[in-house]
């Protein structure tokens, strides 16, 4: 069930809970009210009959005065009149009003248990007179009310519902266009927006959520910045490393070469003594080429960033290029890791990040001096940051 048809739903059972309850106790005083006619009906039209036949015993036609006093009951809307022979027929009943039929359970539930009054005739043989009450006509108009008023509750209800679906329907339409907006923010489109309407509440909401996708286009713009810087130092990596096996690793191969053919061709000419120190230089080119690949895997993955952490793996590379390049000066602010409190990842980012900007200091600013700064924003973020005075011509970006 929709939270619109939910809502509607709600209110029209209160409105209608409330209707019913309204019209129960209106006809719970009605039916009191009935009885208290009634019975006021009874009183006045006992002490009217009695009143009459005070006067029976004088009157030389009392059949004809019975005829009168039970005639004076027509119409009555309260009171029935009756005149009993003594066997117990009647001989004389009034007319009723005429009253609109009411069905049989209203009627059932307005009746009210009133006895018949007996009066009896102070003439021989006249029998007695009965009085009874008829709430038939008072029955047939509370039905005509209350048919009357259920179809004004029923129009009524009728038209809140309508106008409570359309104003909950006008209220909750933005929230068709925050859906969307979710869906294509989820699916990775981040220039989603929605236009603030409805509500106040549900404008709050659409603000909130232009914002968290601005921020989001943001975050991706930098995510794909640095994937962009991730992916060029992973090429400037491999230039290094390419440049590095060929200047490096390349003659010393080729020294190891020479000296391996040289020192065959000594061994074959039985001089020993000079073969000997072509091994040797063999096993120290070797070692030298040993301590290279060394070097190089240590920059490529330092294993003191993984053991020691992200200062010391720092410490390790300015190490390499203060060896290099004895005339530069370097200032190293690293926190210890417990106080930066970030995940694996992006320690080696940030390592990446000043191992690129060291390369791109030293090799291209010719400075005096270099500042390494590694830190965290007031906004929660870390950042890296390699500074150095050198010349700015000729230095690539990133």
């Amino acid at each position: 069930m929709s939270l619109r048809l939910r809502v509607v739903a709600a209110i029209v059972l209160v409105l209608l809970f409330g209707s019913l309850v309204g019209t129960a106790v209106a006809g719970w005083r009605a039916k009191l009210a009935l009885r208290e006619e009634l019975a006021a009906a009874l009183i006045g039209g006992r002490q009217t009959v009695e009143s009459a036949l005070q006067y029976l015993p004088r009157s030389g036609h009392p059949a004809r005065d019975l005829r009168q006093l039970i005639a004076t009951f027509d119409g009555n809307r309260h009171v029935m009149a009756a005149l009993v022979d003594p066997p117990g027929r009647v001989r004389l009943s009034s007319r009723p009003s005429p009253a609109a039929p009411a069905p049989r359970w209203f009627a059932a539930l307005l009746r009210t248990p009133l006895t018949t009054q007996r009066i009896e005739v102070p003439v021989p043989g006249q029998g007695r007179i009965l009085l009874a009450p008829s709430s038939a006509g008072d029955v047939g108009a509370l039905w005509a009310e209350f048919v009357a008023l259920s179809g004004v509750l029923t129009a009524s209800l009728a038209m809140g519902a309508a106008l409570i679906w359309l104003t909950v329907g006008r209220a909750l339409r933005p929230l068709a266009a925050f859906s969307a907006a979710f869906v294509r923010i989820g699916s990775g489109d981040y220039r989603a927006e929605v236009r603030p309407a409805g509500p106040v509440e549900l404008i709050e909401l659409g603000r909130g959520v232009n914002e968290m996708a601005a921020r989001l286009r943001v975050m991706h713009a930098r995510t794909r910045a640095l994937e962009e810087q991730l992916g060029a130092l992973q090429d400037e990596e491999r230039a290094d490393l390419a440049r590095d096996l060929h200047d490096e690793i390349g003659p010393h191969l080729f020294a190891v070469n020479v000296d391996a053919a040289m020192a065959r061709r000594l061994v074959g000419e039985g001089k020993d003594a000079e073969a000997l120190r072509r091994l040797e230089a063999i096993e120290s080119g070797v070692a030298h080429m040993q301590r290279l690949v060394r070097d190089i895997l240590g920059r490529l993955r330092p294993t003191e960033l993984i053991e020691l952490g992200l200062g010391a793996a720092i410490g390790e590379l300015v190490a390499f290029w203060r060896a290099r390049h004895p005339d530069i000066a370097f200032d190293v602010r690293v926190p210890p890791d417990d106080k930066l409190a970030i995940p694996r990842a992006t320690r080696e980012t940030l390592y990446r990040v000043v191992q690129e900007g060291l390369n791109n200091a030293v090799r291209h600013g010719r400075p005096a001096r270099i500042d390494i700064v590694v830190a965290r924003e007031d906004r929660g973020g870390v950042f890296a940051r390699v500074g150095d005075d050198g010349a700015p011509s000729g230095r690539p970006e990133g």
